[in-house]
């Protein structure tokens, strides 16, 4: 039997001819699979071609399976077993798993979810372990090169054939200030008089909330500039300065501040969980997203 004749071989045809060992007849071969007698009769004619061999003959009102069909149907049985094993993915057993997983955020994004999520990982996947990286502008290269397995971002990738993305959760900007120090009934009254702090990611970037207030016509006095949501809370605390911050930092990091609504309307930001193709269907990575889900949830 030559190569090319065993690549005329399919799943198709190895089914046919177990349905037909099993039932010992086209017809009832037929039934069994869903499919019409002359289907089955093809796929037979076909299989006789490839092993140069009867297969199934004739016998009384049924057929039978010859010498060398009997010596087959063991082995073309096993063959489908292990084909459809591969179909069904093995139940995941997170205390065997010791991926580790990394997650491209910026650091308010990190504070929402990595301790959760670092508790999580160690109770029900103690042998994996977590890497946070900050994103970079190339941060879809990142996900294809999986340099990182999410990113979450307040920035919504463009339609990419290779790249998932799924809503997690939204937020709305508040003035938060030191309780200690002033009201909100002050903070509302002298906005603009107060000193400001603000986050800036980069040299070059603009801090989110100085567009918006800026649409608004609404000046203030920035005292103090940080690269990051983290360096806030101790520079803050004691003084009189205000910062206009994702609410959902009042949960963390701004526990012990007040916050009261900014002048100006702004618009609720949608924060996006994007990965790779390659790990679409990863149980462990599937896993792995909806556990953040449910820890933004």
């Amino acid at each position: 039997m030559s190569n090319i004749d065993m690549l005329k071989v399919d799943i198709k045809l190895l089914t046919i001819f177990c349905a037909v060992a099993k039932e010992g007849s086209i017809s009832l071969a037929a039934k069994r699979l869903g499919v019409s007698q002359p289907l089955v009769s093809h796929g037979l004619d076909r299989l006789r071609n490839v092993f140069n061999d009867p297969l199934f003959v004739r016998a009384g009102r049924g057929i039978a399976p010859t010498e060398r069909a009997l010596f087959l149907a063991p082995e073309i049985s096993e063959i489908l077993e292990r084909l459809q094993a591969l179909a069904i993915p093995e139940p995941l057993d997170l205390t065997q798993v010791t991926t580790q997983f990394c997650i491209a955020a910026h650091d308010y994004e990190r504070q929402l979810i990595a301790p959760s999520l670092l508790n999580k990982l160690m109770h029900e996947a103690p042998l994996t372990s977590l890497r946070l990286i900050t994103p970079g502008f190339e941060i879809l290269d990142s996900l294809r090169s999986r340099e990182c397995d999410l990113a979450i971002t307040a920035i919504s990738p463009p339609d990419q054939l290779d790249i998932y993305s799924t809503p997690l959760f939204e937020d709305s900007a508040q003035c938060f200030f030191d309780p200690k120090m002033m009201s909100a009934e002050e903070v509302i009254e002298n906005f603009s008089d107060l000193h400001h702090a603000s986050v800036r990611f980069s040299l070059t970037g603009t801090p989110f909330e100085a567009r918006i207030l800026a649409e608004h016509g609404i000046v203030r006095k920035v005292k103090l500039e940080v690269p990051s949501f983290e360096a806030l809370p101790s520079v803050m605390r004691g003084t009189r300065l205000v910062a206009i911050l994702p609410s959902r930092l009042a949960n963390d990091l701004f526990s012990d501040f007040a916050y009261t609504k900014p002048p100006c309307e702004f618009p609720t930001a949608c924060f996006n969980m994007s990965w790779h193709k390659t790990t679409h269907h990863s149980p462990v990575h599937q896993w792995l997203r909806e556990i953040v889900k449910q820890i933004m949830a």
